[in-house]
């Protein structure tokens, strides 16, 4: 269990559009956090989900010194350039597609997070 596998995980997110399905109706469940770090070990990820919940802050803590100092991430830039909206993350999820996880970081387009 470490950080490192929630990254691996949230890595793997960004570029897995079925897995980013499966990440959306996870964090559609009563308990988001355990069904998203269910989701994650059998994939193969074995971390907990305190340890989720840790680099989620982290990476929103992230996101917010960036937005503050008015720095962009290269997706976000990419998607300007491109004339896309890009939800900015911070999880992945950015988990998600770049989120409180409403940004995970990873660019999956999840809007609401419950923890």
């Amino acid at each position: 269990m470490s950080i490192a596998a929630v990254q691996d995980f949230l890595s793997k997110v960004s570029d897995d559009q079925a897995l980013q399905e499966e990440l959306a109706k996870a964090m559609g469940a009563e308990n988001d956090r355990e069904a998203v770090t269910a989701l994650a070990q059998a994939k193969g990820f074995d971390f907990t989900s305190d340890e989720l919940w840790q680099e989620i802050q982290a990476r929103q803590s992230e996101a917010q010194e960036r937005q503050a100092a008015g720095e962009l991430t290269d997706e976000e830039l990419e998607a300007v350039a491109g004339g896309e909206f890009l939800v900015s993350t911070a999880v992945g999820a950015s988990i998600v597609a770049t989120a409180g996880l409403a940004s995970v970081g990873v660019g999956i387009g999840i809007s609401k997070i419950k923890w």
